[in-house]
């Protein structure tokens, strides 16, 4: 295994620059899959059999394929129907749809777990089932789940390597091109090194809000 200081500063920007798209793809991506995630579950939780069925299909289909085909088919097969988008938007898209659904099948469970004496309370209330969700069971739900999401924001980061497939510069496609040039495996192991840091970075920070958010408890 070769590793070469000269090459990690000679293609120092295009490290930065990659480490830059794979941060911005993961940010994006995270927030709508969490955003998707908690519609998804708050919806589920509806009496309605045909709109929870919707949900199960939904949840079906993009945990049980594999991320690459859901991403190949938004990027190679909606043009064929006419719907094109930038290769950006169509990963961004992909890992959103696919990390959506296993977050709301986490919040189901937590919103599940919660009594069914904090509902009654909540009805007690005179609130109504929306307002019960939102201010009693959804926030539980959502703390209860943190290091479940945090994990998943972790799935979420390593996803964001397929995206080198549809010629997104991120740091996996900078490390296959500066191995393609040189045969030099320098590139992996920085790409390594990032991947390791960033997964740190947010183990720390799901510590961090879990321990804030049990002293609020």
């Amino acid at each position: 295994m070769d590793f070469t200081w000269r090459l990690v500063v000679q293609w120092g920007p295009q490290f930065l620059e990659g480490l830059k798209q794979t941060v911005i793809v993961f940010a994006i991506a995270t927030v709508f899959a969490l955003i998707t995630g908690t519609l998804v579950a708050l919806v589920g939780t509806l009496q309605s059999r045909v709109v929870r069925a919707i949900c199960r299909v939904y949840i079906s289909i993009f945990r049980n394929s594999p991320l690459l085909v859901q991403l190949f088919f938004i990027f190679y097969g909606l043009p064929f129907i006419g719907i094109r988008f930038s290769p950006v938007v169509c990963g961004v898209l992909a890992i959103t749809l696919n990390e959506g659904a296993f977050v709301a099948e986490i919040l189901r469970g937590t919103i599940q777990a919660i009594p069914r004496g904090d509902w009654e309370a909540g009805a007690s209330l005179s609130l109504s089932r929306f307002q019960i969700l939102r201010h009693i069971v959804l926030p539980q739900a959502i703390r209860d789940a943190i290091p479940s999401l945090a994990g998943q924001a972790s799935i979420i980061l390593k996803d964001t390597s397929v995206l080198s497939l549809i010629m997104i510069t991120e740091l996996t496609r900078v490390s296959g091109l500066l191995f393609n040039k040189t045969f030099d495996t320098t590139g992996y192991i920085v790409v390594a090194g990032m991947y390791i840091a960033l997964f740190l970075i947010i183990t720390q920070l799901s510590q961090l809000l879990e321990k804030k958010l049990r002293v609020l408890r």
